[in-house]
C-alpha cells in the first residue's frame, strides 16, 4: 500500500480534567505527530482537535464529524498520538474497529506504530480495550475516593460562596476552608434575615452596594454582584449547617459551619411565610405588622403632601389604612390613622409593660444567685441525650449489619439510614448547645429583662429599625379598627409585667431604692425571690 496516496486527518484531544492532570495536552500531542508526519511523508488533509472525555459515547462532535468526513471519502486514514485518544467506549469503538476491518479506513498511524486494514485486528481490540478498561476503573476509583472524602466530612466539588477549596498538590489532600474575604458577609446575610427587618432583595442591596460583595474571579468571568436567585438558594442549603448530602447520603462536614441547625430551621421558617415581601418606594416603620380588623387585609401606609396655606408650606402626612384587597364592599373601616396617632397608642401599650431599671438589676442579681447550681442539672439533660445518641449509633451499626448479610435492600438501606441520621444530627446538636450553653435559659431570661427596661428609650429614638425592632419583640397580631390597636403581647412579656407590678406593690413605683434600703438587701431579695421564681418557671415553660 502507497502511504502517499492515502489522505490522513491528525486528531488530537484531551479531556475535561484540569491541566495538571493530562496525559499529554494537546499542543504536545500535535507536536509529535507533526515529526511522525514528516518522517513518514504522510499527507494529512486537516487538523482536527477538541476538548472532550471519551468515556461516554458520542460526547465528542468534531470526532463525530471526522468519521462522518471519512465514511463519505474525504480522508481513509487517522493520525493520533495513541489510540485511547480515538475511543474510550465500547460503541465508539466498535465502530471504528469494523470500518478498519472493512477498508473504510484503511490507516491509523500512532506514535508507536502503525494499525492497518490487512492486519490482525487483536492487537488494536486489545489496546481499545486497556483503554476502555482503564475508563471503567477510573470510575469506579473516583466514586470510591469521593465517598472516603465524604466520610471525611469533606463535600466534593467546588467550595460554595463563602469558602474555598485549597490547592495542594498531593492528591485528595484538598479540603474546604473558610474565605476569609467573603465568609463574614454571607453570615451578615443570615444575620440580617433572621432579623426579620429585611427580606431577600433588600439583603441582596445590601451586600452589594454596602459590603461591595462580589463573586469569587475564575480564568473564565470576573467577580459579580451576587444576585437574587443565588442568595435564595444559599438560604435553603443545608450546606452552611454544616451538613451536605452526597449521593442520597447525609453526612457532617468537617470544615466550618457558617450556622447553627436551629439558626438553619429558623432560616427556611422565614423563607416558606405566606406571601412574598414587595418593593415599595417610601420606608414606614409599621407596615407589615398590622392587620385590619374588620377584613384581615394588611395596614399599609400612604404619605400626602399638602399646602398649609396659613404659613404657605407644605407639610408631609403619613397615615395608615386597610388595603382593601378584598373588596372594598368587605372592608366598612373608612379610617384613616395619622402615624402621631398610632405612635402615640404603640408608645402607651409600651409604657404599661416598661420594667422599672431597680427591678431589672435586683431581678438579674437574684436570678444568678438563686440558680448558680442549675450545672448539676443541666449534666442530667446532657448525659440523657448522650445515650439517646448511643442508641442510634446502635440502630444504624444493626441497619448495615442487615445490609451486608442482605437482609434488607440497598433502598430500604439508605432511607432507613437517612432517617436515623437525620435524628442522630438533632440530637447531637441538641447535646452540644446543652453543653455549651447550660445556663441559656438564664441569659435568654436576662437579655428579655433588659428589653423591657429599655423599650420605651429604644422606641423614642424614632429610627424605623429600631421601632419595628421594639414591635416585634413585643407582641404579635397587631389588629388596627376605628382608630383603635389591639396587640396580642407575647407571654414573656405578660409575665415580666406581673413581676413588675409585683415588685411595685411592694417597693413602690416612687423612689424604689429607698423602700429596698429601708428593708435591707436580705430582706428585700427574699421578697423579690418567689415573684422572680414564677417568672423564671413561666419563660421555661412557654414558647416566646
Amino acid at each position: 500500500m502507497n502511504k502517499e496516496k492515502i489522505n490522513y486527518f491528525i486528531y488530537a484531544r484531551k479531556s475535561t480534567e484540569p491541566e495538571g492532570r493530562q496525559i499529554l495536552s494537546i499542543p504536545s500531542q500535535l507536536r509529535d505527530l507533526q515529526g511522525l508526519v514528516e518522517k513518514e511523508k504522510l499527507s494529512c488533509i486537516e487538523t482536527i482537535t477538541e476538548t472532550r472525555s471519551a468515556a461516554s459515547p458520542y460526547n465528542r462532535p468534531a470526532y463525530t464529524d471526522m468519521i462522518a468526513r471519512i465514511k463519505k471519502g474525504d480522508a481513509s486514514g487517522i493520525i493520533v498520538w495513541h489510540i485511547d485518544r480515538l475511543a474510550r467506549n465500547e460503541l465508539e469503538f466498535g465502530e471504528l474497529k469494523y470500518l478498519l476491518q472493512v477498508g473504510v479506513i484503511k490507516s491509523i498511524w500512532t506514535a508507536s506504530r502503525e494499525y492497518r486494514s490487512a492486519d490482525n485486528g487483536l492487537l488494536i481490540s486489545l489496546e481499545a480495550s486497556m483503554a476502555t478498561q482503564y475508563s471503567r476503573d477510573l470510575g469506579d476509583k473516583v466514586r470510591n475516593g469521593l465517598t472516603q472524602k465524604c466520610i471525611l466530612g469533606q463535600p466534593p466539588g467546588v467550595a460554595k460562596l463563602g469558602y474555598l477549596n485549597t490547592k495542594f498538590q498531593e492528591h485528595g489532600s484538598n479540603k474546604i476552608i473558610v474565605d476569609p474575604e467573603r465568609w463574614h458577609i454571607i453570615r451578615k446575610a443570615f444575620d440580617l434575615l433572621l432579623s426579620r427587618q429585611y427580606n431577600t432583595p433588600q439583603i441582596v442591596d445590601v451586600l452589594n452596594n454596602e459590603y461591595g460583595f462580589r463573586t469569587r474571579t475564575s480564568t473564565r468571568k470576573m467577580g459579580r454582584p451576587l444576585h437574587r436567585s443565588v442568595l435564595y438558594r444559599i438560604f435553603t442549603d443545608p450546606f452552611y449547617s454544616g451538613f451536605f448530602y452526597y449521593r442520597g447520603s447525609l453526612h457532617r462536614g468537617s470544615y466550618k459551619e457558617m450556622i447553627s441547625l436551629e439558626e438553619f430551621d429558623r432560616v427556611q421558617e422565614i423563607l416558606g411565610r405566606k406571601g412574598k415581601p414587595r418593593p415599595h418606594k417610601h420606608h414606614f416603620a409599621f407596615t407589615g405588622l398590622m392587620k385590619c380588623g374588620v377584613c384581615g387585609c394588611a395596614i399599609t401606609a400612604s404619605k400626602k403632601t399638602k399646602l398649609v396655606k396659613a404659613t404657605n408650606t407644605w407639610a408631609s402626612y403619613t397615615f395608615y389604612h386597610c388595603t382593601k384587597r378584598k373588596g372594598k364592599e368587605l372592608c366598612t373601616d373608612k379610617h384613616y390613622t395619622t402615624l402621631a396617632d398610632l405612635e402615640a397608642m404603640i408608645r402607651t401599650e409600651l409604657i404599661a409593660y416598661q420594667l422599672m431599671g431597680e427591678f431589672k438589676q435586683w431581678g438579674i442579681e437574684v436570678l444568678n444567685e438563686m440558680y448558680s447550681h442549675e450545672a448539676d442539672k443541666q449534666q442530667v439533660l446532657i448525659d440523657e441525650t448522650i445515650g439517646q445518641e448511643q442508641k442510634l449509633l446502635k440502630e444504624i451499626d444493626v441497619l448495615l449489619d442487615l445490609r451486608i448479610s442482605n437482609t434488607i435492600s440497598e433502598e430500604k438501606y439508605l432511607e432507613k439510614k437517612t432517617e436515623k441520621e437525620a435524628l442522630l444530627l438533632r440530637v447531637q446538636e441538641n447535646t452540644s448547645k446543652l453543653r455549651t450553653g447550660g445556663q441559656n435559659w438564664l441569659r435568654d431570661l436576662t437579655e428579655k429583662l433588659d428589653i423591657a427596661a429599655n423599650i420605651v428609650k429604644k422606641f423614642d429614638t424614632g429610627i424605623l429599625e429600631l421601632q419595628k425592632d421594639v414591635c416585634n419583640n413585643f407582641g404579635w397580631n397587631w389588629t388596627l379598627k376605628a382608630k383603635k390597636l389591639f396587640i396580642d403581647k407575647f407571654e414573656w412579656f405578660e409575665a415580666i409585667k406581673e413581676y413588675s407590678d409585683s415588685a411595685i406593690a411592694v417597693f413602690g413605683r416612687l423612689e424604689p431604692q429607698k423602700a429596698f434600703d429601708l428593708y435591707g438587701q436580705k430582706a428585700s431579695f427574699d421578697m423579690l425571690r418567689p415573684m422572680l421564681r414564677r417568672l423564671r418557671n413561666h419563660i421555661r415553660t412557654k414558647p416566646p
